[in-house]
């Protein structure tokens, strides 16, 4: 058997994989005939809108304009009516602006006809000639963000500021550390091919001396086995099998694992030479590059056992969540969860639409996600032991909950990248994240 060696210390955990989908093949959802697009689809600042009520869109037509360099421009997945310009409802519970579009018969069916259409609209010769300025371009105007969850700007990631060290390595996180999500896993085994060729793109765009390193955690074999394959030859690319650690595919860890070196407190990784982007972002600049598709779309885990929709799905950005979990399938469930379940959040309902940084939807039972009441700390230091930055979060959540702003500063409360591994490891059930969560907004108030 062989034994990997890359991963970033002795610290983090080990939580149960729970890997249910990995394997099962993609399907995709039917297009949708509306869709709730939230302006908020990036880090930083929401798009504005440049449609109207009453206006007709076709589909991947720009409804919203980025506002900034950490901001997205936005498409829609569907011609249509737009019906509404305003607040729409979020998972989050709590709203955001957004556009309401519905599709009649005409435009549905014009749409399904644009798909059995379609065709690469650079190949060969024009794909080769294309400069790292242009492929750039073609990313911002894409809309393409980060699909790891951080949903930070693609292109502005790729334009370091003035004074950056010079970019060495470009890191692909294909890792997948958390729990139950497979959806990067999928698109590796499915499509490992055109992410190599959107890698190829990312290599270009950043410059002729920039090497990519692809860090895949080893409990993904064939992810692994077909990536190297599409790789081979590709003599920059280079897949490095990482040892299966929560939370691998941190960017600091994700950084010492493949690098050796090290992120310092409260700097970028272009510090050190770096620049890191999902596998499923790769995906992306191939899909906006070679087929001219905006940022419409992405695959994502459902895992809801025994319905309908349960597995790795290719959804339009903007579904509504009510038509991807039917009111049937909360019977007999404790939680829902956007993302991961260490650093996703439960929500309250099925309420909102899909998003760009929706990487998961999560229906866990009792069994799955049991609740118990959290006691006092008892200084077991488990969570010291854990956690990955090396802080002490048993600390920062009792400052927090004092509201000591100058303390948690001085703690470095804002490293804390809220990977919950902290809170998993606390026998008293405390609620660390949470906290700490609160305590790095009362350090960033001025």
């Amino acid at each position: 058997m062989t034994t990997y060696h890359h991963t970033f210390g002795r610290k983090g955990i080990h939580p149960p994989e729970n890997k249910h989908t990995a394997g099962m093949p993609i399907t995709a959802l039917p297009l949708p005939r509306r869709v709730e697009l939230s302006l908020s689809q990036s880090l930083g600042r929401p798009a504005r809108a440049i449609v109207k009520a009453g206006d007709h869109v076709c589909r991947f037509y720009l409804v919203g304009e980025a506002t900034g360099p950490v901001s997205a421009n936005l498409h829609t997945p569907i011609s249509g009516t737009v019906k509404s310009v305003g607040r729409i409802e979020t998972a989050d519970g709590h709203g955001a602006d957004g556009i309401v579009i519905e599709a009649d018969d005409i435009d549905h069916a014009a749409d399904l006809q644009a798909m059995c259409d379609e065709s690469p609209v650079r190949s060969g010769h024009a794909l080769d000639s294309l400069t790292p300025d242009e492929i750039i371009d073609i990313v911002r105007r894409a809309g393409i963000v980060g699909l790891g969850g951080a949903t930070f700007p693609t292109a502005t990631k790729l334009t370091p500021p003035p004074g950056s060290p010079q970019c060495e390595f470009l890191l692909i996180n294909a890792a997948e550390c958390e729990p139950y999500l497979t959806c990067d896993d999928a698109i590796m085994r499915a499509m490992a091919e055109e992410i190599a060729t959107g890698i190829e793109l990312l290599l270009k765009a950043l410059g002729s001396n920039v090497h990519c390193l692809v860090g895949i955690e080893e409990n993904k074999p064939q992810a692994i086995k077909a990536l190297e394959q599409a790789c081979r030859p590709r003599k920059k690319i280079r897949i490095i099998p990482l040892r299966t650690r929560y939370p691998q595919g941190a960017e600091k860890m994700l950084t010492k694992a493949l690098t050796g070196r090290e992120i310092a407190s409260g700097a970028l990784p272009i510090s050190q030479g770096v620049i890191i982007q999902n596998v499923a972002t790769a995906l992306a600049v191939y899909h906006a590059v070679v087929w001219g598709k905006p940022l419409v779309e992405r695959v994502m885990t459902i895992y809801n056992p025994g319905e309908r929709l349960h597995g790795n799905v290719i959804v339009p950005i903007g579904t509504p969540l009510k038509s991807l979990l039917p009111e049937s399938s909360l019977e007999g469930k404790q939680k829902i969860i956007n993302g991961g379940p260490m650093m996703g959040r439960a929500i309250a309902g099925i309420q909102g639409a899909t998003t760009k940084g929706m990487s998961g939807l999560l229906l866990l039972t009792p069994e799955e996600a049991p609740v118990a009441d959290s006691t006092p700390c008892v200084r077991c230091g488990r969570c010291v032991e854990v956690c990955p930055i090396g802080l002490e979060p048993y600390l920062l959540a009792r400052l927090s909950e004092l509201g000591r702003k100058e303390e948690l500063e001085q703690r470095h409360v804002l490293d804390c990248m809220e990977c919950g591994c902290c809170s998993y490891s606390c026998i008293a059930r405390r609620r660390l994240v949470d906290w700490i969560r609160t305590g790095k907004a009362l350090a960033r108030r001025k």
